[in-house]
């Protein structure tokens, strides 16, 4: 699916804060092509500000965070809010 561009969930709250604060809307999502992403990954993209805030693969996110994810309102695609 692409590049791994980080690791844990601080990673991802990284990443989500910098998606933000370009402007861009962050996409995160579990599955790629229907199944899970491996090494407890996910799929990031910053909508609007790819080109600013590259996209990719966050490893290592903890099962609290993926359940979190799995419990939103859309399946396919995920916000993930990042918590101040």
């Amino acid at each position: 699916m692409g590049n791994i561009i980080g690791s844990g969930e601080d990673a991802l709250r990284e990443w989500v804060q910098k998606c933000y604060s370009l402007g861009g809307i962050p996409l995160v999502r579990r599955e790629y092509r229907g199944k899970p992403l491996a090494n407890n990954g996910v799929g990031v993209n910053c909508l609007g500000k790819n080109e600013e805030c590259q996209g990719g693969i966050i490893i290592n996110i903890p099962d609290t965070v993926l359940q979190e994810l799995e419990s939103r309102k859309y399946k396919k695609y995920k916000l993930f809010l990042a918590k101040g």
